[in-house]
């Protein structure tokens, strides 16, 4: 049998309470009882037992990744999974570990929120309401909402640069001498989408071109609707020459729409996405898109939500990370990298 915190009590002298946080809390014990502890520790081969520490933190060392039932699995999903990654790697680093479960693995079946005290806190991403994140918030527990913005006090929201993405978008198919420019539109949560289609409206507008509702259209943020809503865009009269997809998994569906048509990209038809997933360099050819630096959305919602764990004010209530514009061979057959 290994030894225990007990042992290790008894031959440096100190208490258990003591030595449970010179590991825990460290900073709380002086440097001479420390390195008492640990010596002892170590000619005992002790290592310390992460449910000990928990308890002696009133922790649980784990946090949770909600993300929203439409857009699970997260490890699946070409945007997500980055992020997801992210968090646990940083998680890991502080030994915590990571739930991942979806919006509606939290609700009871009478519409409450049950975490209690499983979680230290959560990150919730993507599509979200006030109520869950109220209920999450009444239990104590400290969130962050990601990809997303509720006007809630104290809320911390890291999301991106939605709007002038679509604008660079729409902006460079203008450039490529595009003037019929369709929208595939995702559902995504309402603040993607509005987001998204003022910068595609708004583009257009600035350039004095037509804003043509036929060239428009919502759908389901799948490789599928995009084929399918590609396929009714390019049977129209006046078919638009360009499309801006608002995620690349849309894109690469519309990518396939056209091609089935026996149109050539970019000379017949120009293509852009968003998000610039794995799923941009995969189709052939490359799939121009706005990128965004999803290791450190993630990155950076592990850091804010460990910070608000351990009792640090954020500071800070918005947060948002910029877009780039990666330019490939789907909208030009001159790649050039725009920042």
């Amino acid at each position: 049998m290994g030894s225990t915190i007990i042992d290790v009590a008894k031959k440096c002298g100190y208490s258990k309470t003591t030595v449970s946080r010179a590991y825990a809390e460290p900073d709380s014990v002086s440097e001479k009882a420390k390195l008492k502890i640990y010596a002892a520790a170590k000619s005992l081969n002790y290592t310390p037992n992460a449910i000990a520490r928990a308890m002696v933190r009133q922790q649980t060392e784990n946090i949770a990744f909600i993300i929203n039932e439409k857009q699970s699995p997260a490890v699946l999903n070409p945007f997500y999974s980055p992020i997801l990654e992210a968090v646990m790697r940083e998680s890991a680093r502080r030994n915590y570990s990571v739930f991942v479960v979806t919006n509606q693995d939290v609700l009871l079946p009478n519409g409450e929120v049950y975490i209690k005290k499983q979680m230290d806190g959560v990150i919730f991403v993507g599509e979200a309401g006030e109520t869950i994140i109220g209920r999450l918030r009444e239990q104590n527990i400290p969130v962050v909402l990601l990809n997303n913005v509720l006007d809630m006090e104290d809320l911390l929201c890291i999301t991106t640069s939605h709007y002038e993405g679509a604008m660079s978008a729409v902006d460079h198919l203008y450039e490529q001498k595009h003037r019929k420019i369709g929208l595939l539109a995702g559902r995504f949560s309402p603040q993607v989408n509005e987001a998204r289609y003022k910068g595609y409206v708004d583009a257009l507008v600035r350039r004095g071109l037509e804003i043509n509702p036929q060239y428009i259209l919502e759908i389901d943020p799948t490789l599928e609707a995009g084929e399918h809503a590609m396929a009714h865009l390019l049977q129209l009269e006046n078919r638009p020459t360009a499309a801006f997809c608002t995620n690349d998994t849309v894109a690469a569906g519309a990518m396939k729409a056209v091609i089935r048509a026996g149109l050539r990209i970019p000379e017949d038809v120009a293509i852009v996405g968003f998000d610039d997933s794995s799923v941009s360099r995969i189709v052939e050819p490359e799939l121009t898109t706005v990128r965004i630096d999803m290791d450190r959305m993630g990155q950076l919602a592990a850091e804010k939500l460990f910070d608000l764990i351990e009792g640090k004010p954020s500071g800070e209530t918005r947060i948002v990370i910029p877009t780039e514009l990666i330019v490939r061979s789907s909208s030009s057959r001159t790649q050039v990298h725009l920042e």
